[in-house]
């Protein structure tokens, strides 16, 4: 009787440990993973300025099928192109990396009107879509 309480204790203690190990590591590797996951962090080039809505055109590299093909006024043709417009500061640089945002029409109502501009009909916005940079680097996020 005495040994069957002791082989009891034993396999209770066994299995209370195995399930602390089991969750403590759980907590350890779920922890590790998030500081993995990778941002939403996107590589760009930029072509230059809109004449229309004094947005930014760029060519986003490592996120398909977000943007348009377009020819642009230099007769070069880019594709997946977006329109930005910037909650922070943009320097004039071929590349950079961005975060993002969809363009929300109503919440960014200022936003837009900071960057309209008059047009003339032969200038006419590129069909692109338009996304808000909230993050800007010239290095990888």
């Amino acid at each position: 009787m005495v040994f069957r309480f002791q082989t009891m204790l034993t396999t209770d203690l066994l299995h209370r440990t195995l399930h602390f190990a089991f969750i403590l590591s759980a907590i350890l590797i779920s922890g590790c993973q998030s500081d993995m996951e990778p941002i939403d962090c996107y590589e760009i080039g930029v072509i230059g300025g809109e004449q229309c809505t004094l947005g930014t055109l760029v060519s986003i590299k490592n996120l398909k099928n977000v943007g348009e093909t377009i020819q642009y006024y230099d007769g070069i043709t880019y594709k997946n192109v977006v329109r930005i417009y910037s909650e922070v500061s943009i320097p004039r640089a071929s590349k950079g990396f961005i975060q993002f945002r969809e363009f929300d029409r109503e919440k960014d109502r200022e936003l837009r009107d900071s960057y309209a501009a008059i047009c003339l009909a032969i200038l006419a916005p590129y069909p692109v879509p338009t996304i808000v940079a909230t993050f800007w680097s010239e290095e990888p996020c």
